[in-house]
């Protein structure tokens, strides 16, 4: 189940706040962890940013090919986009505190987004 994938990487990862899990071709938010607590317009945004850093079917917002991984740093945020290698549209966003262990979690938060969209 995507709700349990997702709550499981956020319970490994102690410096992960919200994970949801977005579809870019119609630029919506599917699913999130239990824990998130983000009103809908934020995670509206959130997605909004992943097609922006990410590119959608189209349209490359940044660089010259899409991206599969974008991390948006902020004073007292890191925001990370990564989209599926099997499934382009799919993508899974996540709030991290700036002090998560980023070089653990990308690869296990890759990993999870491969599980959920080849089941999705």
């Amino acid at each position: 189940m995507v709700v349990d994938a997702l709550d499981t990487l956020q319970s490994d990862f102690a410096g992960c706040e919200t994970l949801a899990f977005a579809d870019l071709s119609t630029q919506m938010i599917l699913v999130t962890n239990s824990a998130t607590t983000l009103p809908r317009e934020t995670l509206d945004a959130l997605c909004t940013e992943a097609a922006l850093t990410l590119g959608t079917k189209g349209k490359i917002a940044i660089g010259s090919d899409k991206s599969t991984t974008a991390i948006v740093a902020g004073q007292d945020q890191l925001r990370v986009f990564l989209r599926a290698e099997s499934e382009p549209s799919d993508v899974l966003c996540c709030v991290c505190q700036p002090d998560v262990n980023i070089a653990g979690f990308l690869p296990a938060a890759r990993a999870c987004l491969e599980q959920i969209s080849g089941g999705a």
